[in-house]
């Protein structure tokens, strides 16, 4: 098991990481069917204009989607821009890549020190830029505030 990290932040991030498949099939529930626990609204003026209100739904972002285990997620879309655009800047890098894949894979840390045959100061420094550079991207995407 991870242990947590203690900046809020960084524990908004790295669920967002580990939960990233989650929120990708609840977003594309949500876009397909808009079912009920997506953040799009119905129609507020209650006329009955299928394809019109099919472009607002696609549209408009979602403001929340909620995920299997009952957790809702705020701004699905932006926190998945932010974990596309980390695992963009990672595989620049093939230690950064290796750890990124690995770590929010489910390996624990020693597993995955191990398996790529770094040290500890190596992967502890890489592992703090990955996030230092996600929580850059979740503050540019406003999911995040910074201070």
């Amino acid at each position: 098991m991870q242990r947590k990290a203690r900046d809020g932040k960084i524990r908004k991030i790295e669920f967002a990481f580990y939960n990233e498949r989650k929120i990708r099939d609840a977003v594309t529930e949500a876009r397909a069917g808009g079912s009920r626990h997506d953040g799009a609204g119905g129609n507020p003026s209650h006329i009955s204009k299928p394809t019109e209100n099919a472009a607002i739904r696609l549209a408009v972002e979602l403001p929340f989607v909620t995920l299997d285990n009952g957790r809702t997620v705020e701004l699905p879309e932006r926190w998945l821009a932010v974990i596309d655009a980390v695992r963009a800047w990672c595989a620049s890098d093939a230690v950064r890549a290796g750890i990124f894949r690995r770590r929010y894979g489910g390996e624990g840390a020693v597993a995955v020190q191990r398996g790529m045959g770094i040290s500890e100061s190596t992967y502890r420094y890489t592992l703090s830029q990955i996030r230092d550079f996600a929580v850059m991207c979740a503050a540019q995407a406003q999911v995040v505030r910074v201070f």
